[in-house]
């Protein structure tokens, strides 16, 4: 159990294989540095409200990952970020979900894009984007 979702994220991804290498892990935004990532918070949107109270909610969440973007590595770069959503998909078949404040219960976990967003001055870093979706009840 987490005293927040973000708490829960944070530990869930830092136990992901794939940002083990990865320095440093941030809230709300990313290093310049190469080999360090962000989760960065879109919003908390209720979809369904239940009579009895609290309903079905959706949690939306961006994960930033500043990777090295020369030429010779950043073929490497979308399929990090393919592994990255297929890792999504294998935990949410396992229905390993982060931890949650009490009384939410997660029910599903959802990635898509991975995209270059930007690179640096000097070309050497990229920073990608994949776009998740926490869904949850709320008791």
């Amino acid at each position: 159990m987490s005293q927040s979702i973000i708490e829960g994220l944070q530990d869930y991804f830092s136990e992901c294989p794939l940002l083990e290498e990865m320095s440093d892990g941030f809230i709300d935004w990313t290093s310049d540095a190469a080999g360090c990532y962000g989760i960065i918070t879109d919003g908390d949107t209720e979809i369904k409200k239940f009579i009895s109270g609290g309903g079905k909610r959706e949690y939306s969440f961006t994960l930033q990952i500043r990777l090295d973007a020369e030429d010779k590595r950043s073929v490497k770069n979308p399929e990090w970020t393919e592994k990255m959503k297929q890792w999504c998909a294998a935990q949410n078949a396992a229905k390993n979900f982060p931890g949650m404040p009490e009384g939410c219960v997660p029910t599903k976990i959802s990635a898509e894009g991975g995209v270059l967003c930007e690179r640096d001055r000097t070309g050497r870093t990229g920073l990608y984007k994949i776009r998740f979706r926490l869904n949850y009840i709320k008791n």
